[in-house]
This record gives structure tokens, sequence and C-alpha cells, in this order.
């Protein structure tokens, strides 16, 4: 299934290599690099992968874009640092539908998103 999918990453080439594997997957995708880029773009997407450590708080963010009424249409994903595991926790609980670890395997998030996108789309 493809789908409409941003990735706010503030790391150029780890967006650059979801970008790329993400739309070979056939899915849409929008990239941007900061917490504005992100609430400007949530409501048009139905997937967000979301890094904790954009120009701030990535977690905090989405809680606070959720509380707004500002969501993306399926769910999303926080994307951590593996030392920072323990904000997986915070994650969820602001809303993320799961965690990805860096570093991480592109197909693994493909994977991920894929597995959201039937879970929803049922």
């Amino acid at each position: 299934m493809s789908a409409r999918l941003l990735i706010a990453e503030d790391e150029p080439m780890i967006g650059r290599i979801l970008t790329e594997k993400l739309t070979r997957e056939g899915h849409i995708v929008t990239r941007v690099a900061t917490i504005a880029g992100l609430a400007a773009a949530l409501a048009a997407c139905d997937v967000a992968l979301v890094d904790a450590t954009l120009d701030g708080d990535g977690i905090d963010a989405m809680r606070e874009l959720a509380a707004a009424g500002v969501q993306p249409g399926m769910g999303w994903f926080a994307m951590l640092e593996s030392r920072a595991a323990a904000d997986g926790g915070r994650a969820v609980d602001a809303g993320a539908a799961g965690v990805i670890l860096k570093p991480f395997k592109p197909t693994a998030v493909a994977a991920q998103v894929s597995t959201l996108l039937a879970v929803v789309v049922r």
C-alpha cells in the first residue's frame, strides 16, 4: 500500500537514505529538518518518522501537536539514538506507534511502516 510519509530528520544522510528506500517502496515522501517544518507538514501525511532530537524535542513537539489536533492520518514513529532508548516509553506515551533505534536498517524501517499501514487499513 502506498502512503504519504513525512520524515522529520535533521541529519541529511539519514533523511536521504530513508527517502530513497521508502520511495522505492512506492510511498510519497516529504522531508523536513525542523519542528516548524514538522508542524507545517504533519497533517498532510499518513505516517511520520520523527527524530527525537530535531532542533528541539521531537517527542514533546508531537505531544503538543496532537493536543492541538494536528496528527498524521495513520500514526508516527519516534527515531531515537540507541543510547536514548529509554525515551521509547516517553514516545509511546506521546502517541507513537513504535520506536526506531539508530542505527537502523532501511529495510527494517520500511517493514515497520508497512506493518502500521496494514494494521490501520484493516
